[in-house]
């Protein structure tokens, strides 16, 4: 009888890809996966270490499973990730209940690891990050979908104040273009339509093993592939974009008219002790140069709220310019102290409480933003993908959700779109004829 594993996922969309890797190497080991816990012989966290909140989650979530080992059931924790990464030594000293920790750079090996626990050994897997990057085993588990995260690079060199990720994921690491591109076609022979690129900073894509920035090309030939008809670009930074690459966004048709770009701040004082380079100047003029050159141009942001040293008046002007600039969407997080960094040096910093204050100041404001663009959205005719029924959490029979080119995928509100016989993966025109929160809700036509 074969071994049961249960994957447990935590954290971003670059964590689901390292999932569906892990996923395809148990199977073609032998193993059964169960979305059960009860029927699992065998857990895979892959965890989450970006900020406190993620480290708590992923903590408690090992925590959780560990209540499956009492008796005599034998049941094994296998954690992998970005907590897993950074804080092995500490992992495996306090939680004893662990049977086998893998890094980043082991994840091939994660058949061997499963049978190793499933004998009884406690094992643990972490080495050095690549100095290039490590591309994916090309075993992959076909799943249908029509949209798909592509990861065009991993690690980053930007070395924000307050940001872990180059500790854990290494060094700035760019695919090189064939490989994207033959990933792309084998994503859109599966039924794929649209594609999300994603990095720790999709902009600078290229500059380390090309010596420049590639993205624009990048964008080029993918829209040359058939059968994808959407391409998003996620996680830019502002510091980085090029007026090659704004002219490539703007004039490429396939380039979704929807651009991710945290700015965390608009204080100069902020900005330059995140070491964001780039001061407000900076994001005005960039801002007004992407909504001059693409007028239909949907906006999503992220912010940090008390970070060391933000006074009410700091935080007043980050108030004043997201109501003067009216982002599409916008999240926002509170400031996370994060060992090793050069923020976790700074002093003045705020309260749990102050900060929470601040944050929902911030996303007070910005839900009366967002709930006025859907209002206004309202007799809008636009092209939509069908992802899949409405029968579920969101409780609409005989509607479809979908999303258009405004709404990114899990982190955008969707369109419920009223129709018969729809399949998934196609696109049609809808009339917005409502909405309900972040959500909008419209006629097939």
């Amino acid at each position: 009888m074969a071994i049961k594993v249960n994957i447990v996922k935590l954290g971003c969309p670059k964590n689901d890809l390292d999932s569906e890797a892990i996923r395809a190497q148990l199977v073609a080991s032998g193993f059964e996966l169960t979305e059960e816990k009860d029927l699992a012989d065998i857990f895979v966290v892959n965890t989450c270490g970006f900020i406190e909140e993620a480290k708590r989650e992923s903590v408690n979530a090992i925590l959780e499973l560990s209540r499956f080992k009492n008796g005599s059931n034998g049941k094994k924790i296998v954690v992998t990730g970005c907590l897993a990464q950074r804080y092995n030594s500490q992992l495996w000293k306090s939680i004893p209940e662990i049977d086998a920790i893998l890094g980043l750079n082991e994840l091939d090996k994660i058949g061997k690891v499963c049978s190793e626990v499933n004998s009884g050994n406690r094992v643990c897997f972490i080495s050095p990050l690549p100095e290039e990057y490590q591309e994916p085993s090309e075993l992959k588990i076909p799943r249908f979908s029509p949209y798909a995260y592509l990861k065009i690079a991993d690690g980053c060199d930007n070395f924000c104040a307050y940001c872990s990720i180059p500790l854990i994921r290494g060094k700035y690491r760019s695919r090189k273009i064939e490989k994207i591109l033959e990933e792309t076609r084998t994503l859109a022979g599966n039924g794929v339509r649209e594609i999300n690129l994603i990095a720790q900073d999709t902009t600078l894509y290229g500059q380390d093993i090309y010596g420049e920035k590639k993205l624009p090309e990048l964008l080029s030939s993918l829209s040359k592939i058939e059968g994808i008809e959407w391409i998003r670009l996620l996680y830019t930074h502002p510091a980085h974009y090029t007026e090659e690459l704004i002219e490539e966004i703007a004039t490429n048709e396939k380039v979704c008219k929807y651009l991710d770009l945290p700015l965390q701040h608009i204080s100069d004082k902020l900005l330059f002790l995140m070491g964001r380079k780039i001061q407000r100047k900076g994001v005005e003029n960039l801002l007004q140069m992407l909504r001059t050159r693409i007028p239909t141009l949907v906006l999503r942001t992220t912010f940090i709220v008390g970070f060391p040293g933000e006074s009410k008046e700091e935080f007043d002007e980050l108030l004043n310019f997201v109501e003067s600039q009216r982002f599409d969407r916008l999240g926002a997080f509170t400031y996370s102290r994060e060992e090793g960094t050069e923020a976790f040096k700074l002093k003045e910093h705020l309260s749990f409480k102050e900060k929470n204050q601040r944050l929902d100041r911030l996303m007070t404001l910005q839900q009366g933003i967002a709930f006025e663009k859907n209002k206004k959205r309202v007799g809008e005719k636009v092209k939509v993908l069908i992802e899949s029924k409405a029968d579920g959490s969101k409780g609409m029979p005989g509607h479809y959700i979908a999303r258009s080119q405004k709404e990114a995928p899990e982190i955008d509100g969707v369109i419920l779109a009223k129709g018969k016989n729809l399949k998934i993966g196609e696109f049609v025109e809808v009339k917005i004829t409502g909405w309900k929160d972040y959500d909008l809700i419209g006629e097939v036509l």
